[in-house]
Parts: C-alpha cells; sequence; structure tokens
C-alpha cells in the first residue's frame, strides 16, 4: 500500500484557511503528512476562489494538486526520500503552497501568519530546494534544507527553480539529455517573434548548467506575474464549463475571456497567432497549461492575455528521426486539436505573420544551435530544414490551400 494512502486513513486533518492575500476566502480540511485537501468546510469569499473552481468549493482539491510539482517530474521521487516528505503536495504545503504564479495560500488556523511577511514577490526565498530540485550548485545533505521556496509549487515536466538575479525572480529550467535544444529553443522562439515583430512575448535568456565535465543550456525566464497581478492558466478559464455541441474549445476560450472583460480582438489575435509560430516551430506542447491571462488583484478582472511562454518542446527536440516532407503534415499535438496542421482552420487574420518576414529564419535557427549546443551540423541542418519548408506550406495555406487535405493540394 502506498504511504500516502496509509497516511490518509490514519492522521486526521487540520483547520486551514484558503487565502487569497490576507482574505479569508475558505476553510478547508488538509491531511498534514499527504498535504491533500480533504474536503471545504466552508466558503467564505466565493468570488475570491481560485478561477476554474466552483462557488462551493468543488475543484479546490484538484486545483491544489496541479499546483504542486507533478509526479512525472523527472527526479522528484529520489528529492521526496530526501527531504522525507512523502508526497509533491506535502513538499508544498511546508511553505504554505505559496507560489510567484498567484495570490494564494493555506494558512494553519493556529497561526497568525501575513501575506506580506511570507510572499515571495516581496521577501527573499531559499535556493537549497531549488539546487536539489534541479541538481546544480553544491547541496549539503547533512544539513536542514529549507522548504520555504517557490519552487514546490513550478509544475511541468523539466527540472526547474526560481532564482534570483539582479535583484529579480527568474525561473531556470534545466535538461541534461537532448543537447539541452530544450532551452534553445526558447531562444529560437524569441528570435522569431522578434523577426515577426510581436512584442507580447516572454524573453527568454541562456545560461549554462555544468554536469559533470559537459555543459548544458539552461533557460532563464523573467517573472511577469507580480504582487498586483495573478496568472490564471486557460485550463483554470475552461475547466469546469461545459463546451457546447455548437461550438469548439478554441471558440468558447476566447468567449470566457471576453467574459472576463477582454476585447475578443486581443484574445482572439494572440491565439491565432500562437498558432501560426507555434506550426513554422513544430511546437507539440501548446497544452492549456502554456498560455493563459493576467488578472488584476485589486478588482479580480482579467488584465490582458499573458505573453506567450513555454515553447521548449518543439523543433523535434526529442526525436531521432526528423520529418520532412509531407510527414510534417501529420505532427500530434497537446492543444486544441490533436493534429497541428488543423489548428490552421482556426486562423482568420492572415495579417498577423507574413511568412515573407521570415526568410532568413531557418538559418538563424541552424545559427543559434550551433552557438549553445554540441549538436551534430547534419542534425541542425535537418531541423532547420524543417522551419524553411513549413513556411512554404504556410505560404500555401496563405494562398488559399486546404493543406491539412493532402489529397487536395498536390
Amino acid at each position: 500500500m502506498p504511504d500516502s494512502v496509509k497516511y490518509h486513513n490514519t492522521v486526521k486533518p487540520e483547520l486551514y484557511a484558503l487565502k487569497h492575500k490576507d482574505l479569508d476566502v475558505a476553510v478547508v480540511y488538509v491531511n498534514t503528512v499527504t498535504g491533500m485537501i480533504e474536503y471545504v468546510l466552508e466558503v467564505y469569499l466565493p468570488d475570491h476562489m481560485p478561477v476554474g473552481c466552483l462557488p462551493d468549493g468543488t475543484y479546490i482539491s484538484e486545483w491544489w494538486k496541479e499546483r504542486a510539482i507533478p509526479d512525472s517530474r523527472r527526479g522528484i521521487v529520489q528529492v521526496l526520500n530526501c527531504l522525507h516528505e512523502p508526497t509533491n503536495q506535502s513538499l508544498m504545503l511546508s511553505g504554505y503552497g505559496l507560489s510567484l504564479t498567484d495570490h494564494y495560500w493555506l494558512q494553519p488556523l493556529d497561526k497568525e501568519v501575513y501575506w506580506d511577511k511570507i510572499n515571495y514577490f516581496q521577501n527573499a526565498f531559499s535556493d537549497e530546494l531549488g539546487d536539489l530540485l534541479t541538481e546544480t550548485g553544491e547541496i549539503d545533505y547533512e544539513k536542514n534544507i529549507s522548504r520555504f521556496s517557490p519552487s514546490t509549487s513550478v509544475n511541468g515536466e523539466m527540472k526547474k527553480k526560481w532564482v534570483i538575479q539582479e535583484g529579480r525572480p527568474y525561473l531556470l529550467k534545466v535538461n541534461f539529455s537532448d543537447y539541452g535544444q530544450q532551452a534553445v529553443n526558447e531562444l529560437i522562439a524569441c528570435r522569431l517573434h522578434e523577426m515577426t515583430g510581436w512584442n507580447h512575448y516572454v524573453p527568454y535568456e541562456l545560461d549554462m548548467i555544468k554536469a559533470g565535465e559537459q555543459e548544458f543550456p539552461c533557460s532563464l525566464s523573467p517573472l511577469f506575474t507580480s504582487n498586483e497581478k495573478e496568472l490564471v492558466s486557460a485550463y483554470q478559464l475552461i475547466r469546469s464549463y461545459k463546451i457546447r455541441n455548437d461550438s469548439s474549445s478554441f471558440e468558447t476560450m476566447i468567449e470566457l475571456a471576453v467574459r472576463q472583460g477582454l476585447s475578443e480582438k486581443e484574445v482572439r489575435g494572440q491565439l491565432e497567432y500562437t498558432i501560426l509560430t507555434d506550426f513554422i516551430l513544430s511546437n507539440t506542447d501548446r497544452h492549456f497549461n502554456n498560455f493563459g491571462f493576467l488578472k488584476n488583484f485589486a478588482d479580480g478582472k482579467f488584465i490582458s492575455m499573458a505573453p506567450i511562454f513555454d515553447t521548449g518542446n518543439a523543433l523535434f527536440y526529442n526525436q531521432d528521426i526528423i520529418p520532412t516532407g509531407e510527414n510534417l503534415l501529420n505532427l500530434r499535438v497537446s492543444s486544441f486539436r490533436k493534429r497541428e496542421v488543423d489548428m490552421l482552420q482556426y486562423i482568420g487574420n492572415y495579417g498577423l505573420l507574413d511568412p515573407c518576414m521570415l526568410a532568413g529564419f531557418p538559418d538563424e535557427v541552424f545559427r543559434l544551435l550551433a552557438a549553445n549546443t554540441h549538436m551534430p551540423a547534419e542534425r541542425m541542418e535537418r531541423i532547420a530544414e524543417t522551419t524553411r519548408e513549413k513556411l512554404k506550406y504556410l505560404m500555401m495555406f496563405y494562398n488559399g490551400k486546404k493543406i491539412w487535405k493532402k489529397e487536395k493540394y498536390r
């Protein structure tokens, strides 16, 4: 029997307040060993519930679980064993569930704790846990490693941690396999946005991390939330909404964002632009936690779409065989549709991106891979060639060809 099940059955839950900054939103029962929210006792401020949770507290337990480091994160089991933590949720609870994404946390009812004294937007945090999670830095395993770190509430499969550079938080992501290409892909995506003139994206930088005798690139991205604004993922927005039979998740997402006060032009424009650039980059991972919206704490209103972020799972970073030709039109993705090329059917504004402006982009892809990885030249050439072919397919689409129907455009 897993430890979490044993603890779940034997440990008496304790009362915690779900806080939105210093506002008491609800009272919940928490299993203090597993860190799981057992159930909601009472809701005081339904309007301040996390987006996607219902006014009666439904989905709070799921929201809390999804906030923690996922079970699929490589090395998380070893980290939990090292820290003698039963679960990733108990690890997160030890730091009150605080995050650099939003302003929610859990306060034990028997403790007097205040937002301005503990939140990571205004207060320093330890890097020890981040070092352990990413296998970077010197770690003293005999020392009591502080759990007070925003790295306990960062989802995604890549190893990552929050660091402070020049007084500003940055998210550092590392991958010691696949030539560290995911980090370079973020830089490549930034270069694409520069060339198209799109300015609403997260500006990734590269650093180098040493593993053994070899150095690998890692990505650094600046914090784009603050003590005034928080991130709402697209998944949160749509999770509890039943999509009508005559609609799609794409149109529903736009409809829900407009209800929150955003303009349809802004939302539709960024979603369509993202589809176009993801197509060029063969980004297969634009799931609903990889884009979202910024919300103002003071009035609860949406401010804008979040800048484009997380384009690392692109350019066939983990594939030995790089597709070519028509095989590039049969890529499976995690997004609004299952096939990448079918996503182009959502495009209504061809003026968002001019493929002619990207004539030199494939050369930039090769240059950035060559400058920042130890990848064989032949592989870099094949990857760069996929962007050249994708741009040709995009031009065919712009010229009226329904390229998702392959037999129609030959």
